[in-house]
């Protein structure tokens, strides 16, 4: 069963590390600039950006929102809104961020050993996939690179990613009292009941009539 539209999280086999986007910063530090009577530095921003496998979190830079993208699905970090590219498709070439979607082939393989299903993240059409560098070395920061060729199935396993789906939180959360027994979706009467408590008062002493 292909994967479906959502945001995930990919762990890799072999590390048992997650996928993630990082950042660096090479801001420097430039002119002055007066502001009052004050002078402060100016930064000029530089962020460079890279995959790499890290320890498993909660964190936004870890999650991945899955998207169709033609026959394949585009792959956007949930933290920078960057998508995963690459810059060549050259050996053991760095996988890049870029403001522009690519589709990638999501192909499951089944692991019967293990009762479990894992992922190839491949470029189209092609042998080239995702690959923890090393061989899938649990360091922290081992880059995420792409690659090719035959593997020894041991060492296969550096190929292979655990999609976990991840709940995000709802925009609109409804409250108990948004439902009643029926299973309409209002409260009519309550929300009647609630807006004559928020609206003032009319007067209603009768007024006379101008002649």
């Amino acid at each position: 069963m292909p994967i479906s539209r959502g945001t995930y999280t990919f762990v890799n086999r072999q590390s048992g590390t997650a996928m993630e986007m990082g950042t660096t910063d090479h801001s420097v530090m430039g002119q002055f600039q007066l502001f009052a009577i004050i002078a402060l530095p100016v930064r000029s921003p530089s962020l460079t950006f890279f995959f790499a496998g890290m320890p498993p979190k909660e964190i936004e830079t870890q999650k991945w929102e899955i998207s169709p993208l033609g026959a394949g699905h585009s792959i956007r970090n949930l933290k920078t809104g960057k998508y995963l590219s690459v810059k060549s498709l050259s050996k053991e070439a760095h996988v890049v961020a870029s403001d522009y979607p690519a589709a990638w082939f999501i192909r499951e393989v089944r692991v019967q050993e293990e009762n479990a299903t894992f992922c190839e993240i491949r470029w189209p059409m092609t042998d080239i996939m995702l690959e923890l560098s090393d061989y899938g070395s649990s360091s922290p920061k081992t880059k995420v690179i792409i690659s090719e060729g035959q593997l020894s199935p041991d060492r296969h396993r550096c190929r292979y990613w655990k999609a976990n789906r991840t709940r995000q939180p709802s925009f609109y959360q409804p409250s108990s009292s948004a439902s009643n027994a029926g299973g309409s979706v209002f409260n009519i009467m309550g929300l009647t009941d609630k807006w004559r408590s928020l609206l003032p008062m009319r007067d209603t002493q009768t007024t006379g009539t101008r002649t």
